[in-house]
């Protein structure tokens, strides 16, 4: 039986030259892959260095205010960072630059005082305790009144105290542990937010809010514990609930005068209140302040195709010193 040589040299050579093919493709898909992958590394790269660029960038904000006056605005600098076009200092890539000041808010662990004194001990905690009532009892959240407020602030206390005694309308140890998934209470300062959803009486449109409430999260840090609130820098409802009486209006008007640029200088006294509310209206000394302590710093940074976000919580003592509390990339 004759072969037909020239038949069979075709076929192989034809098979030659599609294993070739697929080799070629092969191996430009995996050039092309490791492009890519080294484009994407180089990127990320990239991204990581701006985000610490931009803490680095607010954290020089936060010194050179320190040393330009002794109190915290919104007209600081490092309030607008966003406006300074921080992009022209990488050359590519956008970035946003957030500096929040937390001192402005309800401090969760100033409800247990660690004052060694119990009259002043007492003092502060009621202080506390009569703040966190105003606040929870003024409409805008998910609570049923003054009975479940008072029940939530017991509640947290109880998880933060370092003890197991059960406040009238708190709950301790035994309670957790008696839950289809028991857990115990910290029995300590709390460490994150969201962990107070954990505690008794805490609900998801309490904390985050829903259609009908707003959420408490945005109006509470876990940073300090001291209990003073910067009204240069608190939000409404934090104003409203620094004293009895101090309604709605009265809350707005305080928020357009230190809005407003020719009340500047007035805002290095933590007495400028005076000047919008009715005189028969007055704030603890030992609840305000116009000095702030604890700033986030959130930046969001992109590049092509890729983005990061840097979240911060920075600490800032009375020298200028800074405490980096948190530092975490997204």
């Amino acid at each position: 039986m004759k072969v037909n040589r020239s038949g069979m040299a075709l076929v192989l050579a034809l098979l030659a030259v599609s294993f070739l093919v697929a080799i070629t493709v092969q191996l430009f898909t995996t050039v092309n892959w490791q492009v890519q992958a080294s484009t994407n590394f180089r990127d990320s790269v990239s991204l990581d260095a701006m985000n610490r660029s931009a803490l680095s960038l607010a954290r020089a904000a936060l010194l050179a205010d320190q040393n330009a006056n002794n109190f915290d605005s919104h007209f600081d600098d490092w309030n607008g960072l966003d406006q300074n076009n921080p992009e022209a200092l990488f050359g590519s890539g956008d970035i946003s630059i957030n500096v929040t000041d937390l001192s402005g808010k309800l401090q969760v662990n100033a409800l247990v005082s660690a004052e060694k004194d119990a009259t002043k001990r007492q003092a502060q905690e009621k202080l506390q305790y009569d703040l966190w009532l105003r606040f929870l009892t003024s409409g805008k959240f998910a609570l049923e009144g003054e009975t479940e407020a008072i029940t939530l602030i017991d509640a947290i206390k109880d998880w933060i105290d370092e003890d197991d005694n059960e406040r009238d309308n708190g709950a301790e140890k035994g309670y957790y542990l008696s839950l289809a998934r028991p857990y115990a209470p910290r029995n300590a300062p709390v460490l994150y937010p969201e962990e107070l959803l954990f505690i008794r009486g805490m609900t998801n449109d309490i904390f985050y809010g829903n259609e009908e409430y707003s959420g408490i999260a945005e109006y509470l840090t876990i940073t300090g514990s001291d209990g003073m609130i910067n009204i240069n820098s608190a939000p409404t409802e934090v104003l409203k609930a620094l004293t009895e009486g101090l309604d709605d209006e009265m809350a707005q008007s305080l928020v357009e005068f230190r809005q407003d640029e020719e009340n500047r200088d007035s805002l290095a006294d933590p007495e400028w209140y005076r000047q919008v509310i009715p005189g028969d209206i007055t704030l603890n000394q030992d609840l305000v302040t116009v000095v702030s302590y604890y700033f986030r710093v959130s930046s969001s940074v992109r590049m092509n195709e890729m983005s990061r976000k840097g979240n911060a919580v920075i600490y800032r003592d009375e020298s200028g010193a800074q405490r980096l509390l948190r530092w975490d990339i997204e």
